[in-house]
């Protein structure tokens, strides 16, 4: 049989003469929960597997078949269901091997097959890398992951037995998957609940990148461990005593041990030395009901002293990845501090497996715990996914929730939200709907208003208020989100309201130059304008205005072209100003430039700007001076009526005698003509003057002359000028 290759007849006809058996320790788990049927469906993957991998070896030496057959022993470890050890078998089979996904799908149906080529995909996975590349790999991975969490059950213990056997990899390859490992996969274990799974490969990754400081640490604990058993024993018992003195008869008291890389991690985060780290005694209590878990409580805070704000209630409000335990640290034993964790056995069973423990998901009617709260995260990416074009923006999003702590929040009608540590009312606006977040105007905590950037607490009520419309996108709002779902649809709405500004600036500009030949942009229709827009090689009117207000055409030659499209070369004019009414063009919101703040009544120049839209300059300022008539995208403007009334920032300088008291009467002129003074910059010019920049608001330019002449009116003024950056 040549390598690599397999017999026609195994992926065309199965029976039993081409079955292999299956190993005897293998065989003797799957039988303890599986039926015939199943055990006969994971012995045609098992031999598929085999026939595939003949001739190929581990770096080890051994024959490449182990592999898989340890990944699928885990998963049977975990009493996974038949078709995720079906697919842990063959989970190399697509990318090494002569199969096609549709052989899966006629031997094993699709459901195996879609889990096997989801793994095969996550095969060059490498989040170590920032390359497009391995930000493409971990886009896919997540979008698998959504569509049937076995995909990534899989690959975890894939990456398990991987972490067992890495020293046979070169030492660069151990370091880079040892640092993937810690930065993704042990997260991803704890986001669906795999405790211990998660505990196992960080402290694996952990060996590997520092194994001096792994030995330290061991050893220190080893020394350590004598006194220390004593102590727990001690404590464990007189817990478990006063349960059951006090009818918690079925009662279960560990001594709940800290894995080496959690350890480290403390020492590193808290800053404490190894012997505080180890002076905190855990123990985790297991009972069969919940009201046992809160009797217990009672109980043992009647017998010891617990430890202030140290009370942790996530039986009520589960952890997202389902994990549910009462959380309270004591001092036992008069001088001991212990933290201790109150569970159901169910509860204990999730917390250490997560969704591996409700591995019959597919037939419930009801997800539930871990299960529902991971699957709403993992179906969550697919969105997360539409929002976001960068596969490196997609996969900084998902690193950053996976590395969050969780604070958790309350709507007014008392349903339970958790979010990453840093959240503000935008993103828990999100978190219950993207039409929440995209009308959010502004926000009540506990009844009160707050601004929109404070940082919510865990235990608070939150409520959005909206507008029935949606408001102007702050692209400020970017720099105070923490949760991947809300930085993706701002970025979204950007995306789209940058577009949508674009388009108008860009119908502004053309038909400014349409006017100057006595055209408009209406005389173009139906045949005329599809020849014209042909011409140009775009599909459509609002992709090619979109263009232009992004600068990516030039308004003057695309005019030519609709020149030529109806023939009105001749007689061009000089342009009309374009109207700026209310502070709008042509219903385009328009923005004041910052380096020469124009008032109401200056004249100005619009230029169309490919990121901010529509700006407005003063004529005379040093930006626009050398692009007048020679760029389309400024042009000329006049003021209309203001309907409303607006206020308009400007800058003055002012210079003065160095005295008391010039500050407070340079208000004071400011004040009684009741103007705002935004800022005020001062700096000395010499031993008898002084200087001010201050920043004002004004109506109009007329408003504007005349509290400078009153400034100028005053004994100590020297100057007062305006600042437009004309020079």
């Amino acid at each position: 049989m040549s390598e690599h290759v397999l017999p026609n007849i195994l992926l065309e006809n199965f029976n039993e003469a081409n079955l292999l058996r299956l190993p005897a320790k293998f065989y003797k788990s799957a039988k303890q929960y599986l039926n015939k049927d199943e055990i006969k469906k994971i012995q045609t993957a098992y031999s598929l597997a085999f026939y595939a991998h003949d001739g190929q070896d581990r770096m080890d030496g051994s024959k490449y078949i182990t592999h898989p057959l340890a990944v699928a022993t885990i998963l049977l470890d975990l009493k996974m269901d038949p078709d995720s050890i079906c697919a842990a078998l063959m989970h190399d089979v697509l990318e090494d091997c002569d199969v096609s996904k549709k052989n899966l799908v006629d031997i094993f149906g699709s459901d195996v097959a879609n889990i096997v080529d989801g793994v095969s995909k996550l095969g060059k996975l490498d989040i170590t890398s920032r390359s497009d590349r391995d930000a493409n790999n971990l886009q896919k991975m997540m979008l698998a992951m959504s569509r049937d969490v076995r995909v990534i059950l899989v690959k975890i213990c894939d990456r398990l037995h991987n972490m067992r056997t890495i020293e046979h990899l070169p030492r660069s390859k151990q370091i880079l998957k040892s640092k993937e490992t810690i930065e993704l996969y042990g997260p991803l274990a704890l986001r669906i609940g795999m405790q211990e799974i998660r505990s196992e490969l960080e402290d694996l990754a952990f060996r590997c990148i520092h194994p001096l400081r792994a030995s330290m640490l061991e050893s220190a604990i080893n020394k350590s461990s004598g006194g220390r058993k004593r102590i727990i024993s001690k404590i464990r018992k007189e817990l478990k005593r006063k349960l059951k003195s006090n009818g918690i008869e079925q009662v279960g008291v560990k001594g709940r041990e800290k894995n080496i890389y959690s350890i480290y991690r403390k020492i590193k985060s808290k800053h404490k030395p190894f012997s505080e780290i180890l002076d905190v005694y855990g123990f985790r209590i297991l009972v069969d009901s919940i009201d046992e878990c809160y009797r217990s409580l009672g109980i043992i805070h009647n017998y010891f002293s617990p430890i202030e704000n140290r009370f942790k209630d996530y039986i009520a409000i589960p952890k997202s990845n389902g994990y549910q335990a009462l959380h309270t640290s004591l001092l036992a034993l008069n001088a001991f501090p212990i933290e201790v964790q109150i569970q159901t056995r169910n509860m204990a069973e999730i917390a250490n497996f997560g969704i591996a423990a409700h591995w019959q998901y597919k037939t419930d009617d009801k997800k539930q715990g871990s299960e529902l709260r991971a699957s709403r995260w993992l179906l969550g990416l697919a969105d997360l996914q539409k929002k976001t074009n960068d596969p490196s923006e997609f996969a900084q999003s998902i690193k950053t929730d996976l590395s969050s702590d969780e604070v958790f929040l309350f709507s007014p009608k008392g349903d339970i939200y958790a979010l990453r540590r840093g959240s503000t009312p935008i993103d828990f606006a999100y978190e219950v709907h993207t039409d929440l977040g995209d009308t959010i105007i502004g926000c009540k905590v506990n009844r009160s208003e707050v601004p929109l950037n404070i940082e919510l607490e865990s235990g608070q009520t939150v409520e959005i208020i909206t507008s029935k419309k949606e408001p102007y996108l702050d692209p400020s709002w970017l720099n105070y989100v923490a949760t991947s779902k809300a930085r993706s649809a701002i970025r979204s709405r950007l995306r789209k309201q940058k577009a949508s500004d674009a388009r108008k600036a860009g119908k502004v500009m053309l038909e400014t130059e349409l006017k100057r030949a006595g055209s408009s942009l209406k005389e173009y229709r139906g045949n005329s304008l599809k020849k014209i827009l042909d011409s140009i090689g775009v599909t459509s009117l609002n992709k090619l205005l979109t263009d232009l207000g992004l600068g990516k055409r030039t308004g003057s030659i695309i005019a030519e072209r609709f020149y030529s499209g109806l023939q009105i070369r001749e007689g061009i004019k000089e342009p009309k100003p374009v109207l700026i009414l209310d502070n709008k063009i042509e219903s385009v919101t328009v923005r004041f430039a910052k380096c020469c703040f124009p008032v109401y009544g200056d004249e100005v120049v619009a230029h169309s700007d490919t990121e901010r839209g529509m700006v407005i300059h003063n004529q005379k300022c040093k930006q626009v001076k050398p692009f007048l008539n020679k760029d389309p995208r400024y042009m000329p403007a006049i003021w209309g009526e203001n309907k409303k009334e607006h206020s308009y920032k400007v800058k003055i300088d002012v210079s003065t005698e160095d005295k008391v008291g010039v500050l407070s009467d340079l208000g004071s002129v400011f004040a009684k003509s009741g103007i705002n003074i935004g800022s005020v910059n001062t700096k000395t010019i010499d031993k008898k003057f002084a200087g001010f920049e201050i920043q004002i608001e004004v109506k109009n330019k007329e408003e504007l002359k005349s509290v400078m002449q009153k400034v100028r009116s005053l004994k100590f003024t020297t100057s007062c000028k305006r600042n437009i950056n004309d020079k």
